[in-house]
């Protein structure tokens, strides 16, 4: 069988996709360098967070870590799991799977990434926060160490930005994945897990002291202002989608 023929709106289409996604994906490097520098000013506003949160009463991070630290190894295993593979093996695996087998899903889902990931990159460049593990003075942990994964190797420097905890797109990009798998799976289990999904997610971006909890909302309030921007650019392109392709469709058929 052909590559042709698997995909459903050929080669030529398919790697169209890709490059909009290696777009954001330069983009994103980009703002890892304008960041770069930036350390005292991203320590600062992670004690602003956290004292937010003490003003809100959701000051709750060291209590989760030491919670997952001290449960059967599983509860760590899964934060450790989970964070290690929902942004990139996970999310980029189901939307695949909803190219090539869900299509009428794949613009919407297409420009909801594309919109959120930049409203997110913005966050990153104007307000650049520390996650909690680089505030071990408080108590927070960097639990992927204990898993042999360094966030100082050479490998994972160069693929992330040190400073890019506000706000989360782990959380942003579950709540549309979970959204999508409920809407696109027929099998009840399939819908039940992925609406458990973005649950998952935050917990295990917080238990790995990764992110804080205001974190998270500031990444589904970047999702919905995401959704806003693209009903609006849908609605006066008269129905078209926001970057070529397929008419984006939220419908199941």
């Amino acid at each position: 069988m052909s590559l042709a023929r698997v995909l459903p709106h050929g080669v030529g289409h398919f790697l169209g996709q890709l490059a909009i996604f290696a777009g954001v994906t330069v983009a994103y490097e980009a703002s890892r360098a304008v960041a770069t520098g930036t350390r005292a000013d991203a320590l600062r506003h992670a004690r602003d967070v956290i004292d937010a949160e003490r003003s809100l009463g959701i000051y709750v991070e060291l209590d989760v870590q030491r919670w997952a630290l001290d449960a059967p190894r599983v509860a760590l295993d899964l934060a450790n799991w989970t964070y290690f593979s929902c942004q990139f093996a996970i999310t980029m695996s189901f939307l695949l799977w909803i190219y090539l087998r869900r299509t009428a899903y794949w613009a919407f889902a297409r420009n909801m990434m594309v919109a959120s990931y930049s409203l997110g990159l913005v966050g990153y460049v104007l307000y650049p926060t520390a996650p909690p593990r680089l505030l071990p003075e408080l108590g927070f942990v960097d639990t992927l160490a204990t898993q042999g994964v360094s966030h100082q190797s050479a490998g994972v420097e160069l693929l992330s930005n040190p400073y890019a905890a506000m706000p989360s797109l782990h959380t942003a990009t579950a709540i549309l994945i979970g959204f999508l798998g409920v809407r696109a799976l027929r099998n009840p289990v399939g819908r039940a897990l992925w609406a458990l999904y973005p649950f998952v997610v935050v917990y295990s971006i917080v238990a790995t002291g990764n992110h804080f909890l205001l974190d998270a909302v500031a990444g589904a309030a970047v999702l919905g202002l995401a959704f806003l921007i693209v009903l609006v650019v849908q609605t006066r392109l008269r129905g078209r989608p926001l970057i070529g392709g397929y008419r984006p469709l939220i419908e199941r058929r």
